[in-house]
């Protein structure tokens, strides 16, 4: 599965571009004064300008096998302590990965992750290829079972073979692209931060035709959270109104 076009909201857009076009350096394809979009690998992410808080995100990042460390040596961010003080690189041998995790400007949490399964490692890439696309992006529910349930349905979406289907979190998708569901208020991995209802719209494939389905973040719970508003956005009732 891959994660084509992700839209998010921010309270800040010019901190969001210095963080994602200064810090990461990733190419700018769409700038106006209310919405950034940014290319990362595969992905197109934008951002659009709102007032009103925004709980924060969870992304990851894939970068290709063995070249973590040398990742986290050029962007020298802030990274997170893991699962031990000191720590920083995190290993998950039930999913043949190694992460690192860092909050953007606005306090969304990143991951970079290097996943063994994916051969995303030639000797010919440059720093321009390391990001080979958002493989994750969390989404936050009142009902894990349930929105799986919803997304399996309607989109033919797999579970993910090397995750165990928990009462508070699930992974659906493969190695490339993956929706990492989390019940509401259950904290992101390594972080105080916990998973919030927001407004996002995904857009990805899930098959070889290469067919696109869109994914509202509204349509995840059991009762509505979300409305469109006069330019067919999605705003969460009583977090965002336009």
């Amino acid at each position: 599965m891959k994660l084509l076009n992700i839209d998010l909201y921010t309270t800040d857009l010019e901190a969001t571009r210095l963080f994602y076009v200064r810090r990461l350096g990733l190419p700018v394809l769409s700038r106006n004064a209310t919405h950034l979009t940014v290319l990362i690998g595969w992905t197109h992410l934008t951002f659009h300008l709102v007032e009103q808080p925004v709980a924060p995100y969870h992304l990851a990042i894939n970068v290709p096998r063995g070249s973590l460390e040398v990742v986290m040596y050029y962007f020298d961010l802030d990274f997170l302590d893991t699962q031990a003080p000191d720590k920083t690189i995190a290993d998950f041998p039930d999913w043949r990965a190694q992460a690192c995790y860092f909050y953007d400007s606005l306090g969304n949490l990143l991951e970079f992750i290097a996943r063994t399964d994916l051969p995303l490692d030639s000797p010919n890439l440059t720093f321009t290829d390391l990001f080979q696309g958002v493989s994750e992006i969390g989404l936050a529910t009142e009902d894990v079972a349930h929105t799986t349930t919803q997304l399996q349905r309607r989109f033919g979406l797999p579970q993910f073979a090397k995750a165990t289907p928990q009462a508070d979190f699930n992974a659906l998708g493969d190695d490339s692209g993956l929706f990492i569901i989390s019940r509401v208020g259950r904290n992101w991995l390594f972080s105080d931060t916990p998973a919030g209802l927001n407004y996002c719209r995904v857009r990805f494939c899930n098959d070889e035709t290469e067919r696109a389905h869109d994914l509202y973040s509204y349509e995840l719970n059991t009762r509505p959270i979300g409305k469109p508003d006069d330019t067919g956005m999605y705003t969460i009732l009583g977090t965002l109104r336009n």
